[in-house]
């Protein structure tokens, strides 16, 4: 006990001493440590993970932050923890990351501690996206009892918003902390997501002409994913922050969070970037709004020009609010998602279309807590356009989304209108089953008890786009089609695959697949799994608990016909039970019907979602239905030989 008082004890006082550019050197005792005190089979740890930022948001609007990060591996499975990638905007003259270091530590065999430092080669910086950049790196004579740390600074000018500290990770921390170093006047606000309240101090320094603000938190538990959770950052332990330059009496005011949301988007409206480029004709895209303008109906318009816009999509776009010189977005094809998304706003407007930009915060950035104005929580700018009987929520930088469909990575979520008139928020949802599949089997028993067959899989809407972007990425990685096939529980052989892509982004991705199928047999019988092309066929609410609310992301419908033809040396012996099965709310079902003759089997599925969320208290409701229709779709057809 005395060890791990003084452990913590030393953690608390080094967030002084990291304000000083010091920290507490490692020790004997930290590399004989074998577990963590508070999650004892953990594989690693982090010991500490702290993060200084000093700004200013009036005279220079500059932030610079310096983390530095020291975990403990404990055993083999922990080294992956110790495979570090930094992310970090890479805008010359804006942003840029520096003072990497990084060094391992390990005992010798006379119990010294042997440091062996990185070098600067040893980190690699790689371009993940239009100015967005990554910096990966590795320890070279890393063991079980190592400890590894690293540090780094990053320098962002002219940006005035603070992303959310994120305390929790996939490892328990013993002690974190930010620190922020600020003007004196500067008013820091925060709200605490995950748990009830994190320690706080604030002191002056510098003849009170500036201010410490540190938050700490010790003793975090890892965070453990579980199926169908929506985004990992809307339960991970976490603390969003707002600043008010002047100081000012925001908590004071009712209603003041939807003045500053409304003035975020006035910022943007009255911003040169809108009023020069977003309102004025694109050099070069004349031709184009001429071609729109030529066309009679509303929603072809917005289909053409939408799809133009995808065709200057560069191969990895950085998602995010931020947008710059839309002209040299256009003409090299490196937009961000938002220069995108402006980008066809302009050419809806100058094609007559009314449209709207729309805030928003996508399923993997989290959701947003709106009387907590932290424009953090935003991460993209998105467009709502008209006609006269509907209205269309437009992603452009999503390569196969159909402007038909919201988009994905906020459905089921709450987003920033704004309209000039009326600024507001709206919950963005779709009632139809966006993700759809239709698969029909044709296949024939053979004589050695084999299945050989042809399946047609037509995907749709979600599902489509989804096959799609899979595909497109495991042909980059030089994969075989057949590949992406294989991952399947049964003994199947995938034969081939052709892929039929439809002209027009309302039809269906089509895939004929051609497989071998060996079912489990004996002398007298064989028994035929009928989930055959099902590529989730494993229940994934198996879990006793649940901690987070489920999501779904959107509807869902899933159906299936599968024909089994059987020469005249075998006879049925068991049909499972026809079954319909629905949810007391109506929010699921599920059919099943087996029917046969002297020579064929046939089998009908449907799984259908009416709802996409659903809140952990609600787990054991889904969970049983989960079982028994997958207790339904494991029950095997069995046929018999004939002597």
């Amino acid at each position: 006990m005395r060890k791990i008082f003084m452990l913590v004890l030393s953690l608390s006082f080094s967030t002084i001493l990291f304000a000083q550019k010091k920290t507490i050197p490692v020790s004997v005792e930290d590399l004989q440590l074998k577990s963590c005190h508070f999650e004892p089979d953990a594989d690693a740890m982090k010991i500490f993970d702290i993060v200084e930022t000093e700004f200013d948001m009036l005279a220079n609007k500059y932030q610079i932050s310096t983390r530095k990060v020291r975990l403990k591996i404990f055993n083999e499975k922990g080294f992956k923890h110790a495979s570090i990638g930094i992310p970090y905007l890479s805008q010359k003259g804006i942003a840029k990351i520096k003072e990497l270091k990084g060094a391992i530590y390990n005992l010798d065999p006379g119990g010294k501690i042997k440091i062996q430092r990185l070098e600067r080669d040893d980190f690699f910086k790689k371009k993940a996206a239009d100015h967005v950049g990554t910096v990966s790196f590795t320890f070279p004579g890393l063991k079980p009892g190592s400890i590894v740390e690293y540090s780094y600074t990053t320098v962002e000018n002219s940006l005035v918003y603070f992303l959310p500290w994120v305390i929790q990770d996939d490892i328990p921390v013993a002690f974190a902390s930010k620190v922020f170093n600020a003007p004196a006047e500067t008013k820091i606000l925060e709200r605490v997501f995950g748990i009830d309240s994190i320690q706080k101090e604030r002191y002056f320094i510098k003849n009170d002409r500036y201010q410490l603000v540190t938050y700490i938190r010790k003793n975090i538990p890892s965070f453990k994913k579980e199926p169908f959770m929506s985004a990992v950052a809307d339960h991970l332990i976490r603390v969003s922050f707002y600043v008010l330059p002047w100081g000012g009496t925001y908590e004071s005011k009712e209603g003041s969070s939807d003045i500053v949301w409304e003035s975020a988007g006035k910022s943007l409206l009255h911003s040169s970037l809108y009023m020069d480029q977003v309102q004025k004709i694109i050099p070069g895209t004349e031709k184009i709004i001429d071609s729109a303008k030529a066309m009679l109906q509303i929603e072809d318009r917005i289909e053409y020009l939408y799809n133009r816009v995808k065709l200057n999509m560069p191969e990895t776009v950085e998602q995010t609010r931020s947008a710059d010189n839309l002209k040299e977005a256009w003409d090299n094809k490196n937009g961000t998602s938002a220069e995108l998304n402006l980008i066809l706003l302009n050419l809806l407007l100058q094609s007559g279309i009314e449209c709207i930009p729309l805030f928003v915060s996508t399923r993997d950035h989290g959701k947003i807590s709106k009387d907590f104005p932290s424009l953090g929580q935003l991460n993209g700018i998105d467009v709502v356009a008209f006609d006269s009987i509907r209205v269309y929520i437009l992603d452009a930088s999503l390569k196969y989304q159909s402007y038909q469909n919201p988009p994905l990575n906020i459905l089921n979520r709450e987003a920033y209108l704004l309209d000039r008139d009326s600024m507001h928020w709206v919950m963005i949802t779709d009632v139809r089953p966006l993700l759809k599949t239709n698969t029909i089997i044709l296949s024939d028993l053979t004589e050695d008890g084999k299945i050989e067959g042809s399946g047609n899989i037509q995907y749709y809407d979600y599902a489509k786009a989804y096959k799609l972007d899979t595909t497109l990425n495991a042909e980059k990685k030089k994969s075989d089609e057949d590949k992406f096939f294989d991952k399947r529980e049964l003994d199947i052989k995938i034969l081939s695959v052709k892929k039929d892509e439809p002209a027009r982004s309302d039809e269906p991705l089509s895939e004929l697949i051609e497989f071998v199928y060996e079912p489990q047999s004996n002398d007298d019988f064989i028994f035929i799994n009928t989930q055959v092309l099902n590529e989730k066929f494993k229940n994934p609410f198996l879990a006793e608990k649940r901690n987070t609310d489920i999501d779904f992301g959107c509807n869902q419908m899933q159906m299936l016909n599968f024909q089994i033809h059987f020469p005249s040396g075998f006879s049925v012996e068991h049909l499972p039970k026809s079954t319909v099965m629905r949810a007391p709310d109506s929010s699921f079902l599920f059919v099943v019907s087996y029917t046969a003759d002297k020579e064929n089997i046939y089998i009908t599925q449907q799984f259908e979602s009416k709802r996409a969320v659903f809140s952990k208290e609600e787990y054991r409701g889904l969970q049983e239905f989960f079982n028994r229709m997958y207790a339904m779709m494991s029950e095997e057809i069995i046929i018999k030989k004939k002597k």
